[in-house]
């Protein structure tokens, strides 16, 4: 996955592949759409206030989509 993800947008470059994987465990399970969606709040977020992504920004971006069951 992070290495499709990386195709897909550059916001996931310097993403650790681990951070990726629990967002696609937890969150996208397999569904690229919702890779569409916290794509979009991560770089939201990044372009109000510019940082690495790390799981607590992925984890908000996460949080935005539940609940999830």
């Amino acid at each position: 996955m992070p290495d499709t993800l990386r195709l897909f947008h550059p916001v996931w470059d310097a993403a650790d592949p681990a951070d990726l994987t629990w967002a696609e465990a937890s969150t996208a399970r397999g569904n690229f759409r919702t890779w569409a969606k916290i794509t979009s709040h991560v770089y939201a977020a990044l372009h109000r206030s510019p940082r690495a992504v790390d799981r607590t920004l992925l984890e908000r971006a996460c949080t935005r989509l539940r609940p999830y069951t």
